[in-house]
């Protein structure tokens, strides 16, 4: 890749922001340039520091390193300390130029070694590269005469002043003319140390950014520190050692990196942050003892030591429990929170083998899950299906006869892909009433699905078997027909889940997939890795041709919209490196991840601004069936962090490890159709809904058109305004699908 294209520029600049904001494990822009600002309250510092950051990103890409990690700052933000460090230490000559340029090389090795080495275990690096680094160098300068010790500090107020003139000195004055108490100071100059800048002011608009950014992560902070001051004082250990030494940054980094980054927000992270700072401290200090005689700071080992121990630890559980460790990285303690909320139940089954009704058309659940009569013991988790009419009948006439049974005969279909395991095929069919109790489960299939998982289909009908041990099927694929065999007094279908091969294993509780249920004469409601209930009536769901072109998005398919008299905006179906689907805004750069599994369309993430029309449209089809039926109405949790900013937001974060009192969800609804045979225009209603102290209030309403295999026209409603927004022609740019890489959703 070239530095001088278009794409080259905006990566390096990108990868030099967000370096900045990494040191606080974030990715805002904002916070980034305080931080930028503040390194260069010493001017040196704050140069070496951009120099040795530029240096090694420019390295990482010289050498042709993972795009993605050098646009999240990942493979810069310790040559970014290393080089505040140096330029802190030292006065500038062309000595010390050359010196951080080879920082740069040795922290940019030590990165790579450590990422190859701890991410086998999903251990991040933190900040041990810089530690490292930054004690190879102070080492081998002693030797280094061309290098003067900086005198910088001993004139703190001039050097401000010659910075910002009076507005800094003022403010620095107010600060120090407060009288703050002791720890107040304590925690400003530990978190200013974080950037190798020693003073109240740093610490202080440092805070305020870090409370406008996150309050999650500056509660965790201030927590975090206080736990620590509060351990030194009980034990008896010097204050001083807090106050001189700078070492208090250890405490404030890993509260927020263990209570907000690679935990999920919560009661026990909160927890473990009380546990694990006092041993942080207890590592300080023999660090410090260990260290004094060597001439080498602590710096940041303490706090890298106990985070990376930790989440090694949190590997060896046998399964998931609290604290919750943080699975897609949003770079914000806040949006961990609230994403891990809605993604508990919008992908609790997102690796789970999708298993449909072994049936075609709507049947009706006559026994479920702990059943009145058979499913009892092991084999309380299976399904009995039958067919009936109108009148709520499974059989015509006087149902005397098998063939009187509306679902005898009827083709029985594979769940789901597999191979079969286990067949049954010669077991008569009983009489009305009667029942084969010495082959009890009568004919069956069992199909195995892998990973463990089999079903198994029972009471088939004699001589309508279409398989054989061995043999492959597809999902839907008729495989049989619903019979009367075995302990069957009348027609219906036996279909349950397994851990084992074997006809008759115990059952497993496991969800089907995408499915329709119906009450009554209630309208269907669709269900998502779910348990069809008892006297329910279910059906799978067909994709209907004009939804699955709709919404197929092929990469390189471009979409073009016209916004009332505004100009167009174009849009870009694309797939970047790791097969993610993303929708992306040529004019606005907005990003909107999407998955498409067939069933169901839905977004997965979105990253941009929320006056383009791609949030909206994101919103609008949050998650979509591919199967049209009347009246059809989904629902789906919503992150509150994807709606405008609201009323009590700043509260709600602070209180979102504890209690959450604002939420938000998607809904839609499948509106009636001209058509009678063929499905060839809908409409779909949808609406995003914030649930705040028990009241629901719509925030948008969305109408969208299909027609012609795609979204033809779609309304988004706020509550002040309507906005029309028509389709442009579909553009075919399939040979320039996979351009540029985009950072992670």
């Amino acid at each position: 890749m070239s530095l001088a294209s278009r794409h080259g520029r905006l990566l390096v600049l990108e990868a030099l922001a967000n370096s900045y904001g990494m040191i606080f494990f974030s990715l805002d822009r904002w916070l980034a340039l305080v931080v930028f600002l503040l390194s260069f309250l010493d001017p040196v510092a704050g140069l070496s520091g951009l120099l040795t950051l530029a240096a090694a990103t420019g390295l990482a890409l010289s050498l042709g390193l993972d795009e993605s990690r050098i646009r999240a700052g990942e493979f810069g933000f310790n040559a970014l300390l290393v080089g505040l460090g140096l330029g802190a230490f030292y006065q500038l000559n062309a000595g010390l130029l050359m010196l951080l340029l080879f920082a740069a090389v040795i922290t940019l090795l030590l990165t790579i070694g450590l990422l190859g080495i701890l991410s086998k275990y999903g251990l991040p690096f933190l900040s041990t590269p810089f530690v490292l680094a930054l004690w190879v160098v102070v080492l081998a300068s002693r030797n280094f005469e061309a290098l003067g010790i900086s005198e910088r500090g001993l004139y703190f107020l001039n050097e401000l002043y010659s910075v910002g003139d009076n507005l800094l000195v003022n403010i620095y004055a107010f600060l120090n003319e407060l009288h703050l108490p002791l720890v107040i100071k304590t925690y400003f100059r530990s978190l200013g140390a974080i950037i190798f800048q020693f003073n109240l002011l740093s610490g202080a608009i440092l805070a305020a950014a870090l409370l406008y950014h996150s309050r999650i992560a500056f509660t965790l902070s201030v927590l975090g520190f206080l736990t620590a001051y509060g351990f030194y004082h009980l034990i008896g250990a010097d204050l001083n050692q807090l106050n001189y030494s700078y070492i208090g940054f250890n405490f404030i980094l890993s509260a927020i990196a263990i209570g907000g980054f690679y935990l999920v927000p919560s009661r026990s992270a909160y927890f473990w942050v009380l546990l694990l700072i006092p041993v942080l401290a207890i590592f300080t200090s023999s660090l410090t003892n260990l260290l004094a005689p060597l001439g080498l700071g602590t710096y940041s080992l303490p706090f890298n030591l106990v985070v990376i121990g930790f989440l090694y630890l949190l590997k060896w559980r046998s399964k998931p429990k609290d604290p919750e460790e943080v699975v897609i990285q949003t770079f914000s303690p806040e949006k961990n929170k609230y994403h891990h909320e809605s993604d508990q139940l919008r992908y609790a089954h997102y690796r789970t083998i999708a298993i449909g009704l072994p049936v075609m058309g709507e049947w009706l659940i006559s026994q479920g899950h702990d059943g009145a009569y058979t499913h009892q013991g092991v084999w309380r988790q299976a399904w009995d299906l039958i067919v009936t009419d109108a009148r709520g009948q499974s059989y015509r006439g006087n149902g005397g006869r098998i063939e009187d049974y509306h679902c005898y005969g009827k083709p029985v279909v594979a769940p789901a892909d597999g191979r079969i395991v286990a067949v049954e095929s010669e077991v008569a069919d009983n009489a009305i009433g009667e029942v084969n109790l010495r082959q009890n489960w009568g004919n069956s299939i069992v199909i195995d699905h892998g990973y463990s998982l089999y079903s198994q289909l029972s009471h088939l009908q004699p001589g309508s078997l279409l398989v054989e041990v061995g043999d492959t099927v597809q999902k839907g694929q008729t495989i049989a027909r619903c019979g009367n065999s075995g302990r069957s007094p009348e027609p219906h279908l036996h279909f349950q889940l397994q851990a084992a091969p074997y006809i008759g294993s115990p059952t497993l509780l496991y969800p089907l997939s995408s499915y329709l249920s119906r009450e009554g004469d209630g309208p269907p409601e669709y269900h998502y890795f779910d348990y069809p209930q008892e006297n329910s009536r279910v059906s799978n769901l067909y994709p209907e041709e004009i939804l699955k072109e709709a919404f197929a998005f092929p990469p390189g398919l471009q979409f073009s919209w016209q916004v009332e008299d505004k100009p167009a905006a174009t849009w870009e179906s694309k797939i970047d490196l790791y097969n993610r689907t993303y929708l992306q805004c040529l004019d606005s750069g907005a990003l909107a991840y999407f998955r498409n599994d067939g069933a169901t369309f839905y977004f997965t993430g979105y990253l941009g601004s929320k006056e383009a029309l791609l949030y909206h449209f994101f919103l609008a089809h949050y998650k979509v069936s591919l199967a049209y039926q009347e009246g059809l109405r989904i629902t789906d949790p919503l992150p509150i962090d994807y709606l405008p900013r609201m009323p009590w937001r700043w509260l709600q974060d602070l209180l979102a490890p504890f209690y959450q009192f604002l939420k938000a969800s998607f809904s839609v609804e499948y509106q009636p159709t001209r058509a009678q045979l063929k499905v060839e225009e809908v409409e779909l209603h949808s609406t995003v809904t914030r649930h705040s102290f028990g009241r629901k209030t719509p925030v948008f309403r969305y109408r969208s058109r299909l027609a012609h295999g795609q979204i033809t026209r779609f309304e988004i409603q706020d509550g002040r305004q309507t906005v029309y927004v028509e389709a442009l022609p579909l553009v075919d740019q399939s040979t320039a699908a996979a351009a540029e890489i985009p950072q992670e959703a």
